[in-house]
Order: C-alpha cells, then sequence, then structure tokens
C-alpha cells in the first residue's frame, strides 16, 4: 500500500537541499551574511605573554619574549592576522606565583587581551590558568613540557608530555649500555627491568 504522496529519495533529498542552497544564498542569505561582517572585530590583536623575565627562570623567559617580539615583528610586517596588526603585551612573572597571579590580572582586566601565552613551570601555569581561564574566558596556551592530564577549557597545552620526549631515548639508552642508566651493584638488580623493557 503506497501512498499518493511522493517517498522522498535520496536523490529527490539532495535536489531539494540544493535548491534551498542556491534559493538562500541569492535571496535573503546574500545580505544576511555580509563579505564584510566576516572580519567584524577591529583594531589590533592583542596577545599577552606571561614569562619569567626575572627570577630563577628569567634565562628562559627572556629567550621566550625574544622569540615573541621576534614574531610579532614578522608578521606585522607581512599585513598582521586576518589584515589586524597584533599587538604584545608582555608582563614578567618573575618566577614567583603570586607576583604572576597579579600582573597576570593585570593582562586580563586592564589590558583585555584576547590570549594569554605562556608561564613556564607547571606550578605557574596551575597558579594562573584561574585568572585566565574562570574569570576571563580568555583563550590560555601553555607552550611548555607539562606533566599530561591536564583537561581544562580555554586552556590549550601544546607542549610535549614526558612519554612523547622519553620513550624512545630511554629505550634506545637502554639497547646501548644500561650501566649508565643504574648504578652498577652487586647482583646488578636495579639494570635487570630496564633490560627488559
Amino acid at each position: 500500500m503506497l501512498n499518493d504522496h511522493r517517498q522522498l529519495s535520496r536523490r529527490r533529498f539532495l535536489g531539494n537541499f540544493a535548491f534551498a542552497s542556491a534559493a538562500i544564498a541569492a535571496g535573503p542569505g546574500s545580505w544576511v551574511i555580509r563579505p564584510d561582517w566576516a572580519n567584524a572585530a577591529e583594531g589590533p590583536i592583542r596577545i599577552g605573554i606571561a614569562t619569567d623575565l626575572t627570577g630563577a627562570l628569567g634565562f628562559a623567559g627572556n629567550t621566550d619574549a625574544n622569540v615573541a617580539r621576534m614574531v610579532v615583528n614578522e608578521i606585522n610586517e607581512t599585513g598582521g592576522l586576518l589584515g589586524r596588526p597584533i599587538e604584545l603585551l608582555i608582563e614578567d612573572t618573575a618566577s614567583n606565583e603570586s607576583v604572576a597571579v597579579g600582573n597576570v590580572r593585570k593582562l586580563i582586566q586592564r589590558d583585555k587581551v584576547d590570549l594569554v601565552l605562556g608561564g613556564i613551570a607547571s606550578s605557574m601555569r596551575n597558579a594562573i590558568k584561574d585568572i585566565i581561564i574562570s574569570r576571563g574566558k580568555t583563550l590560555y596556551i601553555y607552550p611548555q613540557a607539562y606533566e599530561g592530564r591536564e583537561c581544562t577549557p580555554y586552556l590549550f597545552c601544546t607542549g610535549p608530555v614526558p612519554a612523547q620526549n622519553c620513550d624512545r631515548f630511554i629505550s634506545k639508552t637502554v639497547a646501548d649500555a644500561s650501566r649508565f642508566l643504574a648504578p652498577t651493584m652487586s647482583g646488578h638488580k636495579q639494570s635487570t627491568p630496564m633490560r627488559a623493557r
């Protein structure tokens, strides 16, 4: 018992969908989504760098800041990002979590950055991520090696976890000479598990 209504075949569905899409694009769709709305944001893209310029990790933080300046200058010289210049704001976290919290708060509240990048140690990431993410709803990129298992909205950890760095190195080193990794003691008990791997 077939109804008098035509059944919707795959071919008929695709034809109707294509017709409807073309009608929307030519009709109301052409004024609803205007090309000049595609890049609605104006002004520079503000990126905050939170890194240790002073303190115990200042040697690494200064390198991070200098690389960021170099990359931003290169991007801005070629027309910016999506036609918008990048404005770089660098705050010193001073290898001190309490100093970092205050300086990151400035980036979020006063400078109104679009993105925060930085933190060298995992303890620094844990200290500043709440201000950046929970209160500021700002994107945070942590580019350093870290311990893994970080699953927080707005936070992207782009560095490797230890397994990514060490697995091949350890197995190669163990295959070559396990005596360099474990002390040679009576019975060689400590190096046995490494050789078994």
